[in-house]
């Protein structure tokens, strides 16, 4: 059994030979640069540490990291990686990475960084301690209310919309040929599950647009306006969706959107209001994939999400992820129980806010043993930890992480 064929099998409920493994197949399950640079010099593994996502500074795991742990998934934004043109960068431990040069980064003399888009425009900053890039510029964030004529260049000025790959091509226009045949073309040289991540967020892209605090006044103050932004929004997401699945819906498995919907405690907000604004546009998107291809649609949620579950389902959800099982009613065995049968859970394989960065490689297994035995049973699992491996994080851990998984993850 391939790794695509193992990953077809957990999500259509049925058990494979072992279960599935991903690292960084999308950005929220994959590994910080600095990890990386840490885990592949434990491992004595000459590689590359590419980091594809300024702002969040990962990497992508290379071949030889991906085989040493029996990795099933893959980005499709990685059949680009030797079509990108790559300039050096120092991380905040000092360790060297290379990153994409079409990103507009300025660091000034104390190393603070701005991270431009095109026009010039300031978009993010990573302060010189930071380990993240933090959004500066809301595209609609200094007016009262959400304008009546939204203009979809401005509401692109905002961090988030800056593109990890294969999304620094222009897919629609000049670039299609080149997309279209990279993804063709690793659909031949990979026997792993292809994920490509959309995002098409609500939720965030509200918030990246008007801020955070504004966006959750206007949803109570401003409901026309909110409708009126969400509803540009999903005419823009369904018309990227048809681009796309015109010439590769064959050649994908997983179409990744990602809306975090949960803070540590309970949804953001009352759950009917998630369900009035949210749940219908995310159907129509899902019914579209289901309608036009044999992928599965995957979800990332943070947070505490047990209240909206049922609702996501109903929409046609297939994948749910990180499993933040750490979350308020996010308990283990609580989510396997009810929801098992209609979804699959890929990741809340070990607890990254605890265990992962302070605990020893032994607890670690443990506590992957553990969650395995709740997970796996009747397929419906792929295993990853919940949510992105962090900076500080022992290569140890992560080796014994990914290692137990292999072991323990066998039916």
């Amino acid at each position: 059994m391939n790794s695509r064929e193992r990953v077809r099998q957990v999500l259509n409920h049925k058990e494979p030979d072992r279960v599935p493994i991903d690292i960084g197949s999308m950005r929220s399950t994959g590994i910080s640069a600095i990890a990386y640079n840490r885990l592949i010099k434990k491992l004595g593994i000459t590689d590359k540490c590419l980091m594809y996502d300024f702002q969040q500074q990962l990497a992508y795991p290379g071949e030889l990291v991906r085989d040493r742990f029996h990795v099933d998934a893959i980005d499709v934004g990685q059949a680009f990686v030797d079509d990108i043109v790559w300039k050096n960068w120092s991380l905040n431990d000092g360790s060297g990475c290379l990153i994409p040069d079409y990103l507009h980064i300025e660091q000034d003399s104390t190393g603070n960084v701005t991270l431009r888009n095109d026009e010039g425009v300031a978009l993010g900053k990573k302060p010189r301690t930071s380990l993240y890039t933090e959004q500066c510029y809301w595209p609609y964030g200094a007016e009262e209310f959400i304008p009546d004529n939204l203009d979809d260049r401005q509401m692109e000025k905002n961090m988030w919309s800056i593109p990890c790959p294969p999304f620094h091509l222009n897919i629609q226009g000049r670039d299609r040929d080149t997309f279209v045949k990279a993804v063709k073309v690793m659909r031949t040289k990979t026997d792993r599950a292809m994920m490509i991540s959309l995002g098409q967020s609500f939720f965030e892209c509200g918030q990246y647009i008007r801020g955070t605090e504004t966006f959750l006044m206007d949803i109570y103050l401003d409901r026309s306006g909110v409708n009126r932004l969400l509803d540009r929004l999903l005419e823009n997401y369904m018309h990227k969706l048809s681009i796309i699945f015109t010439d590769i819906s064959d050649d994908i498995d997983i179409v990744q959107f990602g809306d975090d919907l949960g803070t540590q405690n309970g949804p953001w907000m009352n759950p009917e209001v998630i369900k009035e604004l949210f749940i219908p546009r995310y159907k129509k998107l899902w019914d579209y994939v289901h309608a036009h291809s044999n992928c599965k649609v995957f979800m990332h949620s943070c947070g505490s999400i047990y209240q909206i579950l049922p609702a996501l389902i109903d929409a046609g959800l297939d994948i749910i992820n990180p499993v933040q099982t750490s979350a308020s009613g996010m308990d283990a065995i609580r989510l396997k129980t009810e929801f098992g049968e209609h979804l699959t859970f890929w990741g809340g394989g070990c607890d990254t806010q605890g265990v992962l960065a302070n605990s020893r490689p032994e607890q670690v297994k443990g506590d992957v043993k553990r969650r395995l035995e709740i997970f796996m049973k009747g397929g419906g699992y792929v295993f990853n930890q919940i949510h992105n491996i962090l900076a500080d994080v022992p290569a140890e851990n992560i080796i014994a992480m990914y290692d137990a998984a292999y072991e323990f993850g066998a039916y």
